[in-house]
């Protein structure tokens, strides 16, 4: 299967990795720089794109400040996360997708976020929500045997997507 790769950072690095020792041709693209000698980085966000059955995405959705975690929150107003790199990659994605292909975000957003602010955008690509339900310190190992796996679709079926998805 050929696999492209947006977000080369704390959870798709790992992911990449995995999918690679799996056996998959992978193309990663980050705005950083990354050195992984396994994985092939590309220049471009349209590299990771063009010619792949699926392509993950994996971008910060930050919190704003204070609302990090290392500290309680019970008394603050309830602020949802950041979705404004995610929107922004979604969009070039799609842009260089076809209604063959596969985008799977995977990167975390509050329920709702994906059918009212990221399908809108897409045009081209066919859309699956996969939140990768893992601990930050295992990630390879939640990748190979998760306890669940979630794959949202905007109609409700997930035409053998859980399927697709599954780490082989």
């Amino acid at each position: 299967m050929k696999v492209g790769f947006i977000g080369l950072g704390k959870l798709g690095l790992p992911s990449a990795q995995l999918f690679v020792e799996k056996g998959h041709q992978l193309d990663g693209y980050d705005v950083n720089t990354i050195d992984d000698p396994n994985i092939n980085i590309v220049s471009t966000l349209k590299e990771a794109v063009l010619h792949k059955d699926i392509v993950f995405i994996a971008v910060p959705t930050p919190h704003q400040d204070g609302y990090d975690g290392s500290k309680p929150t019970h008394n603050l107003e309830a602020k949802d996360f950041m979705y404004k790199t995610l929107t922004k990659v979604v969009e070039q994605a799609d842009s260089f997708m076809t209604n063959k292909q596969l985008l799977v975000v995977i990167s975390t957003v509050l329920p709702g976020v994906i059918r009212n602010n990221i399908s809108p955008k897409i045009k081209n690509a066919k859309l699956v929500y996969n939140p990768y339900l893992i601990a930050m310190t295992s990630v390879k190992q939640d990748l190979i045997d998760p306890e669940m796996i979630i794959v949202g679709t905007i109609d409700g079926n997930n035409k053998g997507y859980d399927d697709i998805l599954k780490l082989q």
